[in-house]
C-alpha cells in the first residue's frame, strides 16, 4: 500500500478521535467516519414533510403538467422536461445545453435538480443570480420589478415563496433557452420579460386550456388573476417535493446504518474528508448551496468564445472571477459530465483534475469532442488564461494538488458513483416508469 500525507493524516486524526470518542461503535472506522461527518454538520437528511393539504397538492399537479409542457417555451418546441430528464441525472447530459433551435449551445450546462427545493437552497444558477431571503422574503434577480423590500411587481413576488420558484421562469423568457428569437413568435417579440411572462400566462390559461383554468383554480382558490408568479410557485412547489433524494447508501450511513456503504465506499468517504472535499461540499446534501468558489475549471466555449466569469458577472466583484457554486454530489454518478461547462466527462477526470491541477489545465483538449457540439468550439490557455485562471484558486491546497496513490483514486471514484447514487433515481431501475 502506498502512504501519502493525506492517508497518514487521515490514520493519526482517526486514532485520535477514536480515543475521545463518547459513543464508540464496534468499528473504529465508523467512529472516526461519524465523529468527522458530525463536525461538518452531517446527518440523517429528512425530505420534507407531507402536505396533503387541497390546494397544495393541486400546485404539486399543476406544476407537473407545466414542468413538462412546451407551451412554456416560445415555440412550442421544448419544456423544462427536455433538460431536466430523470435518465441524465435531472440534467441534460450535455457539456453545453444547446439552445432551444438546437444550432448553437449556451455558456453552461443544466443544473441538477436532486433536492433543489432544500430550504437551505437559497441561490440558484451556476452563478447564484436568482437569489432569495425567506427572513426578509426579498429576491436579487436579474429582473429589476423583483427586487428590494418594495418590488414594482409585488403582485408576482408575493405569490413565489422560494429561489426555486423564481428560478422556474427565468428559462422561458431566455431567447436561447426557451423564448425563441425576436420574429419567432409573439413571446419571443414582447419588449420586455414582464411583458412576455403575461403573454404566457394568457397562452396558458386560454379558452383552448381549460385544464390548466381548472388546475390554477384548484391550486390558487382564493386567486382572481393569474401571473407569472403562480406558474412559478407550482413548478417550485413540484420540483420541491417530487426530485427529493435520501436514499443514498451514504444517506443510509449518515442515518446510521453502518452496513450502508462497503469497505470501499467507507475508504473513499474517509480520502474524501482527507482530502478536503467536504470542506465545501459540507452538509447533508454535500453541497453547499451559498459557497462560491473557483477550482481551476478549464475555460472553453463557442467561438468567437468569451470568458465566463462566473460569479463576477453578477456581484461586480473581481475577486469572485471565475467562481460558481458549489453543487450537491447527491446521485453525481448520474449527471455527467461535469463542472458547469461539463469540461470533464467522467468522475475519474474530475478526481484527476483535483489531483493535479496544474496538469490538468495546461494539458486541457477538447478536440477530442468537437462532435458533442453543433458550433466549433474552442479552448482559452494562453500564458495569460492559464495565470488568470490559478490566481483565481484561493484554496492553496488546491494548487498543491491532492497527491493521491492509485488505491485512494479508486476508493474516491466508488464512494462518489456508487455510495451517493440513489436507487430511486437510477436509470437502470426506472423498468419504464418515471420516479416522478
Amino acid at each position: 500500500m502506498t502512504f501519502n500525507k493525506h492517508s497518514l493524516y487521515s490514520m493519526a486524526l482517526g486514532l485520535t478521535l477514536g480515543l475521545i470518542s463518547s459513543n464508540a461503535s464496534a468499528d473504529p472506522v465508523d467512529d472516526f467516519i461519524y465523529q468527522r461527518l458530525r463536525v461538518f454538520g452531517i446527518g440523517k437528511y429528512e425530505t420534507l414533510p407531507v402536505n396533503n393539504a387541497p390546494d397544495y397538492q393541486a400546485r404539486i399537479e399543476l406544476g407537473r403538467k407545466l414542468f413538462m409542457d412546451p407551451n412554456l417555451s416560445g415555440n412550442k418546441n421544448i419544456s423544462c422536461l427536455t433538460c431536466h430528464t430523470p435518465m441524465t441525472g435531472l440534467s441534460d447530459g450535455r457539456a453545453l445545453s444547446q439552445t432551444e433551435d438546437g444550432q448553437r449551445v449556451l455558456r453552461r450546462n443544466a443544473n441538477s435538480l436532486y433536492n433543489v427545493g432544500d430550504p437551505q437552497n437559497k441561490f440558484m444558477f451556476w452563478d447564484g443570480r436568482v437569489h432569495y431571503s425567506p427572513a426578509k422574503k426579498i429576491f436579487t434577480t436579474p429582473e429589476p420589478a423583483f427586487n428590494g423590500e418594495n418590488p414594482v411587481a409585488k403582485e408576482i413576488t408575493s405569490v413565489m415563496q422560494s429561489a426555486l420558484s423564481a428560478q422556474s421562469i427565468f428559462p422561458i423568457v431566455n431567447s436561447d433557452e426557451m423564448r425563441g428569437r425576436r420574429g419567432d413568435n409573439e413571446i419571443a417579440n414582447a419588449k420586455t420579460d414582464l411583458e412576455a411572462w403575461d403573454l404566457i400566462v394568457k397562452r396558458l390559461t386560454n379558452d383552448k386550456n381549460s385544464k390548466y383554468i381548472d388546475l390554477f383554480k384548484r391550486a390558487y382558490p382564493t386567486v382572481e388573476k393569474v401571473n407569472i408568479g403562480h406558474v412559478g410557485e407550482a413548478m417550485g412547489v413540484f420540483m420541491r417535493e417530487s426530485f427529493q433524494s435520501n436514499g443514498s447508501p451514504f444517506n443510509r450511513y449518515a442515518a446510521g446504518d453502518t452496513t450502508a456503504l462497503n469497505a470501499q465506499q467507507k475508504r473513499g468517504l474517509q480520502v474524501f474528508m482527507s482530502s478536503n472535499c467536504i470542506a465545501c461540499h459540507s452538509g447533508p446534501t454535500l453541497g453547499n448551496n451559498s459557497f462560491f468558489a473557483s477550482v481551476g475549471v478549464p475555460f472553453y466555449g463557442a467561438k468567437p468564445f468569451a470568458q465566463d466569469k462566473g460569479r463576477a458577472e453578477v456581484t461586480n466583484e473581481k475577486f469572485r472571477t471565475y467562481f460558481f457554486k458549489t453543487p450537491s454530489l447527491i446521485n453525481v454518478g448520474l449527471s455527467a459530465p461535469y463542472m458547469h461547462n461539463g469540461a470533464f466527462k467522467t468522475l475519474r477526470d474530475v478526481i484527476n483534475h483535483y489531483n493535479d491541477i496544474e496538469t490538468s489545465i495546461t494539458t486541457f483538449d477538447i478536440g477530442n469532442r468537437r462532435n458533442e457540439f453543433p458550433v466549433e468550439v474552442e479552448v482559452l490557455n494562453s500564458p495569460a488564461d492559464l495565470g488568470a485562471l490559478r490566481a483565481s484558486i484561493q484554496a492553496g491546497f488546491l494548487l498543491s494538488g491532492l497527491e493521491l496513490g492509485t488505491r485512494s483514486l479508486d476508493d474516491l471514484e466508488a464512494f462518489l458513483k456508487e455510495g451517493l447514487t440513489d436507487p430511486k433515481w437510477d436509470p437502470k431501475n426506472f423498468n419504464g416508469a418515471s420516479p416522478f
